[in-house]
């Protein structure tokens, strides 16, 4: 079974036995974040009080986005207090990102919420974010211009002998200013990759690192190993922990197509195409991967418009589409 189909089961389960809706869960978090803000009135606190008594479920979404507000604090207060401070006192992208990460936390419990919320706490605190569905560029002070995709976050650590970029998750696209006295590097979890040139893409995979190398050369080294390879344009690499793969003729023009909205494929199993759109959506798609299989697209699919893309899909394919919210799409096999 998928990793998409067990989570659908999970969900299923859990709705069974008494989990808030997505609606609930979303006030729950609103609510929850009006309470931790300094300017919160005592009326609004009457109001909460009064939408607590109204449902059990109410209270049930609400005392579980404060148990892991509890948690977020106990693993690193001071990150967790600073991520709540920003996004209070911040714009309302950032405030809705810390709501989406509490709603997000209110189906992760153990160890994997330890996991989930250190890496949100780095995502939250990022020099430079996105959230699903947007793209940003930025110039950094020597000129150098980094494109963030969908749900990416980054710092940028320059010193007088180095530019580091950190990439805290998802995909960024460089285009390197030179500069012969302070070498470029893109580090991630698994990965760095030292620019000998100008242009190249990073991504930051659960299992791996992927790079690929548009301009010039890239120096891509495996940071649990050591090993390191050197990539020549039209060329791209996996990392992981356990070392570097081999160097492959890369598809540049597919590869950056996020860049101008558009998800080109030839020929990908359609199970690769819903993972990759769902990348850029504020939700989930749950399907059967064994269901699906068999089934290839090719196309060029948008990427600001993931509705249009999936009724691109079910138009052309034989699939059936179930929306239960903006948030939650089944897709099934006719």
């Amino acid at each position: 079974m998928s990793h998409s189909a067990s989570t659908a089961a999970q969900h299923e389960r859990a709705t069974e036995e008494g989990t808030p809706s997505a609606a609930v869960v979303a006030a729950a978090t609103e609510w929850y974040l009006k309470t931790q803000d300094d300017a919160c009135t005592p009326e609004q606190r009457s109001a909460l009080h009064d939408w607590l008594q109204a449902d059990p479920m109410h209270r049930l979404a609400y005392g579980r986005i404060d148990s892991i507000w509890s948690r977020f604090g106990q693993v690193d207060a001071r990150a967790g207090k600073a991520a709540l401070d920003a996004s209070l006192a911040g714009s309302g992208r950032r405030r809705r990102a810390l709501a989406g990460a509490l709603m997000l936390a209110c189906t992760v419990a153990g160890s994997g919420w330890l996991a989930l919320q250190s890496q949100t706490a780095r995502y939250l605190l990022a020099d430079h974010r996105t959230a699903p569905g947007e793209r940003l560029t930025i110039t950094l002070d020597d000129g150098s211009r980094i494109t963030l995709n969908t749900d990416s976050a980054i710092d940028a650590q320059y010193t007088g002998q180095e530019r580091r970029i950190v990439l805290r998750r998802g995909e960024i696209l460089v285009e390197v200013s030179a500069d012969p006295q302070r070498p470029f590097v893109v580090e991630s979890r698994h990965a760095t990759a030292r620019a000998l040139g100008t242009q190249y893409v990073v991504r930051d995979d659960a299992d791996a690192t992927r790079v690929a190398v548009i301009e010039s050369t890239v120096e891509a080294c495996s940071r649990a190993v050591g090993t390191c390879t050197t990539l020549a344009p039209g060329s791209a690499t996996r990392i992981t922990d356990e070392g570097v793969g081999a160097a492959e003729a890369a598809d540049i023009d597919a590869l950056i197509g996020w860049r101008d909205g558009v998800l080109a494929v030839d020929d990908k199993p359609l199970t690769e195409v819903l993972a990759e759109l769902e990348r850029y959506r504020r939700g989930t798609l749950y399907y059967d991967a064994e269901a699906l299989q068999g089934l290839s697209v090719s196309g060029v699919f948008p990427l600001d418009d993931t509705d249009r893309a999936l009724a691109a899909l079910s138009a052309n394919l034989p699939l059936r589409i179930t929306r239960f919210t903006f948030y939650v799409v089944r897709i099934e096999r006719r």
